[in-house]
């Protein structure tokens, strides 16, 4: 079954941050989650709304965005399938969100409530430690991200998302990633007919 399989995923995702993880409480803590299934489209997190959940999504690339002042969208981030993602902002504040996060494909998303997390933190130390160590893998890996971007040159930054997350260049539309760079989207469209020129890469 569908959610049989995809909550051995989650179970699998934490040990990855606590191999030792005690697994009666291990347990305890994952039969917290809820299970939803979303469609392409879907904004899980929106503007304007409190942000209650953290998110654990199997299929989907997810993407957090804003409308800027010039009614343009701003890529803030993206997070390869398999990810929590959150607002943490909005999560850990309990202030409105000031973004969306968006999800491209059809996924399956297990999802666990503020105060039943923070629950489990006050009561199992295992589930605390585990916390922490997801907030933080976040922000490293959207700190090292985010420093590539703004210290390379567009066409640094698109050989890296080729080499390191293809996937974004098959399913996150060019407008996305152009405003994730910071750059137009016929720039990104113009450096991407170069490479191909250049025999670097595939257009299908």
């Amino acid at each position: 079954m569908a959610s049989t399989r995809f909550k051995q995923k989650l179970r699998e995702k934490i040990l990855s941050y606590k191999p030792d993880f005690d697994l009666e409480i291990l347990n305890i803590g994952l039969n917290q989650f809820q299970l939803s299934d979303c469609k392409a489209g879907d904004d899980i997190v929106k503007v304007g709304e409190l942000c209650r959940n953290v998110f654990f999504v199997e299929k989907s690339i997810s993407r957090c965005y804003f409308v800027g002042e010039d009614g343009e969208e701003k890529t803030l981030w993206l997070e390869p399938e398999m990810s929590f993602v959150t607002d943490y902002e909005s999560f850990n504040l309990q202030a409105i969100s000031k973004c969306n996060i968006h999800i491209y494909e059809d996924s399956l998303i297990f999802s666990i409530d503020r105060e039943v997390l923070l629950n489990l933190y006050t009561t199992y130390h295992e589930w605390a430690l585990v916390g922490i160590a997801i907030m933080e893998t976040h922000f490293l890996n959207l700190f090292k991200i985010t420093t590539t971007i703004h210290f390379n040159n567009a066409n640094s930054n698109y050989e890296h998302v080729e080499n390191f997350f293809a996937k974004y260049l098959d399913v996150v539309p060019m407008k996305h990633i152009a405003s994730w760079f910071n750059i137009s989207a016929v720039h990104l469209s113009r450096i991407k007919a170069e490479r191909f020129k250049k025999g670097e890469i595939n257009i299908c």
